[in-house]
């Protein structure tokens, strides 16, 4: 059962390198308000709590290290997957005034969704040993890298069996690592969809910032290729927050046969819409896919995590990865062929078997398991 303690304060530290750790914040908020809407729920940027100054550069070096220096990123990236999390001395300079603002905000429970900030509330659980607050770290990739993993966490929430198989092999008390899947917003839930036989919806997306694994000369391509498959195939594209690209597709060359959207605040409406999402695989967008009965397709990644994220998609037959826009031309293909089709029910059937294993809905007790262990 859930606590009913007003008192309670819980803290959800998160960070903005990508959109999937603030909406798994987020969800994880509405998680627990839905079942208990009396505790007092705090979603803060780590970085903005500590050194806010820190948090735009950091921002633009993530980005720009993740377009055009993949191999030095995935090389930290790997470097810290395999060594002890307390050899990386990054999270000291953040730790300080992190320490501050949890003395000064006296939660219950620290929630992070971000390894970094996990790394810092362990700083703090050393330094206050004393202190009664819980701490739940909430893997967002579907990785086992140690940068997760630190003596003081108390509780995990992972994606898969499969991870928390490996957390446990590194030692992790099996009862502390929770198979909740990736937390998203349960308005992506859906069970069932009016699928339309030999006609499939297809939804490209960028992200919030709109940056796809193809360029525009590739859009029109696809634009020409519905104009002779438009009793088989109709798609949408989701600018995102890319101006410059909705203004190119809707007006200076616009587009005649792709439905164009800029930035939208229902994502969860388009997904369930939709029977295939085009995509990048980000650990949100995955488990997003997933709760929606959606298959997915992206390109092969270079950014570690996502490189993880895909292996599990092809592990788990939840959608196809694709080398390049050849392999990309050829899925069009076999979709206006029916030849898609046998995929699709075969994608379909793994993403029912697989939400079998995970448990979102029992978040709530779980973190009302570990605010009453303290109490």
């Amino acid at each position: 059962m859930i606590d009913i303690n007003k008192s309670k304060t819980i803290l959800i530290l998160t960070a903005q390198f990508g959109a999937g750790h603030v909406s798994v914040a987020n969800a994880i908020k509405d998680y627990i308000t839905e079942y208990n809407p009396s505790y007092n729920i705090v979603i803060q940027n780590f970085i903005n709590a500590s050194i806010p100054k820190m948090n735009e550069p950091m921002i633009r070096l993530y980005e720009k290290n993740t377009k055009y220096t993949p191999g030095l990123y995935n090389y930290y990236y790997y470097l810290k997957k395999c060594f002890d999390s307390k050899y990386d001395i990054a999270h000291m300079i953040y730790t300080p005034k992190l320490t501050d603002y949890i003395l000064d905000i006296k939660p219950d429970l620290i929630i992070s969704t971000f390894p970094l900030a996990a790394a810092c509330v362990n700083n703090f659980r050393k330094s206050y040993p004393n202190s009664n607050v819980s701490t739940l770290t909430v893997v967002t990739d579907v990785v086992d890298s140690l940068e997760w993993v630190y003596p003081t966490t108390d509780m995990y929430f992972v994606p898969s069996s499969e991870i928390k198989n490996r957390f446990v092999q590194k030692g992790i008390n099996p009862d502390s690592v929770k198979v909740t899947g990736v937390p998203v917003n349960r308005n992506f839930y859906c069970n069932e969809k009016n699928f339309v036989p030999g006609k499939y919806r297809l939804l490209l997306l960028g992200g919030g910032r709109g940056l796809f694994d193809f360029d525009e000369d590739f859009m029109h391509w696809i634009d020409d290729f519905i104009k002779d498959n438009k009793d088989k195939l109709e798609v949408t594209i989701v600018t995102g927050k890319n101006d410059k690209l909705y203004d190119n597709l809707t007006n200076k060359n616009p587009v005649s046969n792709i439905k164009v959207l800029g930035f939208v605040t229902d994502m969860y409406n388009l997904v369930k819409e939709y029977d295939i999402m085009l995509t990048k695989p980000g650990g949100a967008t995955l488990f997003e896919a997933i709760h929606s009965n959606t298959p997915i397709i992206v390109k092969i990644p270079k950014v570690g995590q996502e490189i993880e994220n895909s292996k599990f998609l092809i592990d788990k037959g939840l959608g196809f990865v694709y080398r390049d826009n050849k392999d990309l031309k050829d899925i069009f293909y076999k979709i206006s062929s029916g030849e898609f089709d046998s995929f699709i029910n075969f994608m379909k059937n793994n993403i029912s078997d697989f939400k079998y294993f995970i448990h979102p809905d029992e978040i709530p007790n779980y973190i009302s398991e570990l605010i009453n262990s303290k109490a």
